[in-house]
């Protein structure tokens, strides 16, 4: 009885409307916090919750706490790092800091505070949660905190930072595929991804991701549109 209930458990993940939904934001939103959701959803924030954490304990995504708020991001996506850093960078005075520092590495606070307009407290306080982000660095050149690019910050200057790998597509096939799901990948372009999700005795239900804002490995492209046109050819005949 007990696995009886597990599974129907399982069959219902991604088959629920909200759930989908709520999955499609965070893949969309990485490092989106709480209250963004329930600000783009009509569900009460007790309902929110207890999807989110249904999507965490099917390894679907991941939260942590950041600057003293939750935020979510999609498993094997990106790593923890980038979206911490992409959390930093929400705040436009942020992007600006990092911006400056960017094009001005070995910069020190008071340069930043007096190029941007802003108090050094300030830049402190920004430049402080961009170390912890991996965005910079912060060095000493005597008595002065200077900053450059450290890892997470090189990947975003290289672009490197929006790529969709086969490690992520491999990992929610599995994911859903262990949920009872029978994923299939309806189409694929550098717009979106549209996943069908069916299980036995259930009307099948699909989910688009946005793509748009992500670059693609080439190996991954070719081989999924590949496989989607096999599919099409086969049906058609």
């Amino acid at each position: 009885m007990v696995r009886r209930r597990v599974k129907e458990k399982r069959l219902t993940l991604l088959l629920h409307p909200l759930r989908r939904e709520l999955y499609r934001l965070v893949c969309e939103t990485p490092g989106v916090y709480f209250f963004e959701l329930s600000s783009a959803l009509t569900a009460p924030h007790g309902t929110i919750n207890w999807h989110l954490r249904k999507l965490e304990e099917a390894l679907l995504i991941k939260s942590t706490k950041f600057g003293g708020k939750r935020v979510y991001f999609s498993r094997t996506l990106r790593s923890e790092d980038v979206e911490k850093a992409f959390v930093v960078l929400k705040h436009s005075t942020a992007r600006k800091i990092f911006a400056y520092i960017l094009n001005n590495e070995g910069i020190h606070q008071t340069q930043i505070a007096k190029a941007i307009g802003i108090h050094h407290d300030t830049v402190r306080h920004h430049t402080d949660r961009m170390v912890q982000a991996k965005l910079i660095a912060k060095f000493s050149e005597g008595r002065k905190t200077c900053y450059k690019l450290d890892e997470v910050g090189l990947k975003i200057q290289e672009e490197s930072i929006n790529t969709i790998s086969n490690t992520y597509v491999a990992a929610l096939m599995d994911i859903l595929k262990e949920n009872c799901l029978h994923p299939e990948i309806e189409e694929v372009t550098k717009d979106q991804l549209t996943i069908r999700i069916e299980c036995p005795g259930k009307t099948d239900a699909t989910f688009t991701l946005s793509l748009s804002q992500w670059t693609f490995d080439e190996e991954w492209e070719v081989e999924t549109l590949a496989d989607v046109s096999k599919k099409k050819a086969k049906e058609a005949t």
